[in-house]
């Protein structure tokens, strides 16, 4: 994007992106809160899921969707659109708020097994490979027939 290993530090300034520059604030408060030194890579893995997702919102569309497109090399080209991965980003952003708050999941079944496969979808235009690896251990479809069975579903 700038060539630059912090940069993020340019939003600050940047007509259109200083709105997400308390991402940036609260990431470097959190890093020295620990003491620590402030580095890009630091910042960077400090920023939040909220963060990522909103880069991806229509009002950063003109501004950023043309470097961001590149993180996902595998999508076909005809769905690669900004709106194409946000939607399915913010679903996954708000589902996992979901069950970082502690709340149910199960309320719809057949929801969250189509949230999971969205997820699929999505990492593999990112990394080609991740769907394959995910088949190797993911047990998802054998607990959602487990919940099945169980409640009676």
């Amino acid at each position: 994007m700038t060539g630059r290993d912090d940069w993020y530090a340019v939003f600050a300034n940047t007509p259109g992106l200083s709105r997400l520059n308390h991402y940036i604030t609260q990431a470097n408060k959190q890093i020295a809160g620990r003491h620590e030194s402030i580095t890009p890579s630091k910042v960077i893995a400090e920023l939040t899921l909220g963060f990522w997702v909103s880069l991806l919102n229509s009002e950063y569309e003109r501004l950023l969707w043309k470097d961001l497109r590149r993180a996902f090399p595998f999508m076909p080209k005809k769905d690669r659109q900004r709106k194409n991965v946000s939607a399915p980003l913010n679903t996954f952003r708000t589902f996992r708020n979901r069950v970082f708050h502690n709340e149910s999941i199960c309320w719809n079944l057949n929801r969250v097994e189509d949230i999971h496969r969205e997820m699929i979808v999505v990492m593999g235009w990112m990394n080609r490979d991740v769907p394959g690896w995910l088949q190797l251990i993911d047990r998802f479809d054998t607990v959602c027939a487990n919940i099945r069975k169980n409640m009676g579903w």
